[in-house]
């Protein structure tokens, strides 16, 4: 039983690791078609929901704004944009 334990313990941390990692490459992706290629904010959600990440634009679009972690992020982004 403890075999299974520490297995569950790993899988639930390693899922929450590519979680994070994901919603990275989510709003590096947004932050390039939306801020650097000047696409629409609906063209870049459709984009990002079928040709990379298969998920919901809704979900996409909460990603990046409504999660304080990959807010600050897409804020770190905007400003390295705009200093560069």
């Amino acid at each position: 039983m403890l075999f299974v334990d520490s297995v569950r313990k790993f899988v639930i941390m390693r899922n929450s690791q590519l979680k994070k990692e994901r919603n990275k490459r989510v709003v590096e992706k947004f932050h390039e078609l939306f801020d650097i290629k000047r696409m629409r904010m609906d063209d870049v959600l459709v984009e990002l929901s079928e040709k990379h990440f298969f998920l919901t634009k809704d979900y996409v679009y909460a990603l990046v704004f409504y999660n304080k972690e990959n807010k600050a992020y897409y804020d770190e982004l905007l400003s390295t944009t705009k200093a560069g």
